[in-house]
C-alpha cells in the first residue's frame, strides 16, 4: 500500500481523525511543543492496516528533535472559576428579578457546580474566600449596597466583563473623579481633551505589548514612521488614582488570604514553589550550628513561601503580582481574577503597544502594520472592540442620567441635568392626569429613602387606637434610624468616599463626561468606518 504524508498542523493536533502511516514534521515553529508534537505523531499508523506508524522530521535541529522525544507533556491546571464580574453579574440577576425562585436556584446550581471545587475541599474553601473578597471590593467601589443590591455604574462593568480588569480601572477613574477634571474643558480644549482621553483609554483597554523595544528597532522603524508605537506614561493624575486602587486591592486580598491561611492551611509549606518537590530532612533532631558561624532568624511567614522568604522578604507585599506569585503551598491564586491592571514601568516588563492611540491619530492601517507590529488580518478586531467598549460607556453614561439619545447636551448644559429630569417628570404626571388615571407614585431616584415610613392601610385597621398608630410609627422609624446608623458605621469602616457623580457639580461634570466621549466616538468611527469602503 503507498504511504501518505501529512504535515503538522493545529487540527490535525487537535485530534482530527485522520489516521495516516506517515506524519512529517516540515520545518521548526514555536508552535511545535511537546504537547503538538505527541498529538500529531500519535496519528501515524492506521488502525487495521499499519502495525507500525512512521514520524518525519524535516529541517528541525536535531536538538530540538531529541527534546520532543524526550520532554513530559505538561501539567493541566484549572483556571480560576469565580471572577468579579461574574459575582457582580451574580447580583444584578438577583436584585432585577426581585430574589425570585428561579434566580435563586440558577445561582446556586451555578455556585455548586463540581468542577468550581475540582481541587478538593480546600480549593472550595478558596472559592468561598474568593467570592467574599470579591463582595468587599465591590461594596467598597459602591457597586453593591449592605443588602446586595447592585449600584451606581454596575451595569457598566457588567456590560464589560469581556474587558476583565480593565472595566474595574475605568470605574475607579470615574469613581474618583479623574473624567470630570479632564473632560471639564471640552468645548474650548476639543483636540487635546480627547487625545488625553484617547491615551488613557489605550492604557486600559486592548492591550498589546511591545516585544521588541531595543535601539535599533526604534532607530530603523520607529523614528521615520507617523506612529508613536510605544504608548506615552499616563497622566500622573490618572497614574495615581490607579495606583492607589492596586493598593486597596492588594491589603483586601491579602487580608483574605491569610485568613484562609489561618483557618484551612495547616500542612507546614515544604514543597518547592516551581518544581513541587518536597524539601527538608525527614531527621526530627536539631541541627547544631558549629562555633563561630553567626546565624540570623528570619521572621517567620504566614502568607508568602518560606522559600521566597529566605531572601529577607516578609507578608508584606509590593504589588498584586508579587502576593500571587510567591503565596506559600496549599493556597492557590490566580492573578489574572483579581481586579487589578498592572501599569507600565511600575509593574509591567514591556511598554504597552500604542496601535489604538496611533490610529486615532492617523487613521493608516499599513502603517499599523509596519510599524506598530499589527497583523493585517487582526486590525479590524481589535478596533471594533475598542468601539464597542465606547459605545458601552456612553450608554452607561446616559442611561444613568436617565437620558435619551435625542437629548441636545448643549441644552442640557443650560438647563441643568435635574431640571430635565424634572421636567420629564411632570409630563408624565400631567399625561396620567389627563386620562383621568390617579398618580400613585412619582418617579424618583430608587437611592434616596423617604425619611418617614408610610403605614398601610391594612396595617392600620388593624390598631385600636390613633395612640398605638403613633407607637407604631415610632417603633418603625427607630428601626429605620437604626438601620441608617448600622450603614452609617459599614460604610466607616469599609472607607468609603464620597463618588465624583454625587459631590458638588458631579451631575454638571458628568455631562461634561458624556460630551467627551461622544466626540471621542465620532471622530474613531470616521477613520474606523473608513476601513469598510
Amino acid at each position: 500500500m503507498k504511504s501518505s504524508a501529512n504535515t503538522t498542523s493545529g487540527t490535525l493536533a487537535l485530534g482530527i481523525n485522520m489516521p495516516t502511516r506517515t506524519v512529517v514534521f516540515s520545518g521548526d515553529s514555536v508552535f511545535l511543543t511537546a504537547l503538538n508534537f505527541r498529538q500529531c505523531a500519535g496519528r501515524a499508523g492506521r488502525r487495521g492496516f499499519d502495525l507500525l506508524g512512521n514520524v518525519v522530521f524535516q529541517n528541525v535541529p536535531r536538538a530540538k528533535v531529541c527534546r520532543l522525544l524526550s520532554s513530559r507533556l505538561p501539567d493541566l491546571n484549572g483556571h480560576f472559576p469565580i471572577t468579579t464580574t461574574l459575582v457582580l453579574r451574580l447580583f444584578t440577576l438577583l436584585h432585577e428579578s426581585k430574589q425570585s425562585k428561579y434566580a435563586v436556584k440558577a445561582i446556586n446550581t451555578l455556585l455548586s457546580q463540581p468542577r468550581l471545587f475540582m481541587g478538593g475541599p480546600s480549593f472550595k474553601e478558596q472559592t468561598l474566600h474568593h467570592l467574599r473578597f470579591s463582595i468587599e471590593y465591590l461594596r467598597r467601589q459602591q457597586l453593591l449596597d449592605s443588602n446586595g443590591a447592585t449600584l451606581n455604574f454596575a451595569g457598566l462593568v457588567s456590560h464589560l466583563y469581556f474587558t476583565e480588569n480593565a472595566s474595574f480601572a475605568f470605574h475607579a477613574l470615574l469613581k474618583e473623579g479623574f473624567f470630570h477634571k479632564l473632560c471639564a474643558d471640552i468645548d474650548n480644549k476639543e483636540q487635546a481633551t480627547t487625545e488625553t482621553l484617547m491615551l488613557v483609554l489605550s492604557h486600559l483597554f486592548g492591550r498589546v505589548y511591545c516585544k521588541q523595544a531595543d535601539e535599533e528597532y526604534k532607530e530603523n522603524v520607529v523614528k521615520p514612521s507617523s506612529s508613536l508605537v510605544f504608548l506615552p506614561p499616563l497622566p500622573d493624575e490618572a497614574s495615581e488614582v490607579l495606583n492607589d486602587h492596586s493598593e486597596q486591592i492588594l491589603r483586601i486580598f491579602t487580608a483574605y488570604v491569610q485568613t484562609f491561611v489561618e483557618q484551612h492551611v495547616h500542612e507546614a509549606d515544604d514543597h518547592l514553589p516551581l518544581t513541587g518537590l518536597k524539601a527538608g530532612s525527614t531527621n526530627e533532631e536539631e541541627v547544631e550550628i558549629p562555633a563561630g558561624i553567626k546565624s540570623k532568624v528570619l521572621p517567620p511567614t504566614k502568607i508568602r513561601s518560606q522559600f521566597y522568604a529566605l531572601s529577607g522578604k516578609s507578608d508584606k507585599f509590593e504589588s498584586v503580582a508579587d502576593l500571587c506569585r510567591t503565596t506559600r503551598s496549599g493556597v492557590f491564586l490566580e492573578e489574572s481574577v483579581v481586579p487589578h491592571v498592572g501599569l507600565y514601568p511600575q509593574e509591567l516588563e514591556s511598554p504597552l503597544n500604542a496601535y489604538l492611540l496611533d490610529f486615532f491619530k492617523h487613521g493608516d492601517i499599513n502603517t499599523l502594520e509596519r510599524a506598530n507590529k499589527i497583523r493585517k488580518a487582526d486590525v479590524w478586531f481589535l478596533l471594533n472592540d475598542f468601539s464597542l467598549v465606547l459605545a458601552t460607556i456612553i450608554t452607561s453614561l446616559m442611561n444613568f442620567m436617565k437620558l435619551k439619545p435625542a437629548n441636545d447636551l448643549d441644552m442640557l448644559e443650560i438647563m441643568g441635568n435635574l431640571d430635565a429630569v424634572e421636567e420629564a417628570e411632570d409630563d408624565s404626571i400631567a399625561a396620567s392626569e389627563t386620562d383621568g388615571s390617579k398618580v400613585d407614585s412619582v418617579i424618583a431616584d430608587p437611592m434616596v429613602q423617604p425619611e418617614k415610613p408610610v403605614m398601610s392601610k391594612a396595617k392600620a385597621k388593624k390598631l385600636d387606637s390613633w395612640e398605638d398608630a403613633a407607637t407604631a410609627e415610632d417603633a418603625a422609624e427607630n428601626r429605620t434610624a437604626a438601620k441608617k446608623a448600622a450603614a452609617e458605621k459599614e460604610e466607616i469602616r469599609l472607607g468609603l468616599s464620597e463618588a465624583a457623580w454625587d459631590g458638588p457639580g458631579g451631575e454638571k461634570g458628568l455631562i461634561k463626561v458624556l460630551k467627551a466621549f461622544q466626540k471621542l466616538q465620532v471622530d474613531f468611527n470616521v477613520k474606523f468606518k473608513a476601513m469598510w469602503a
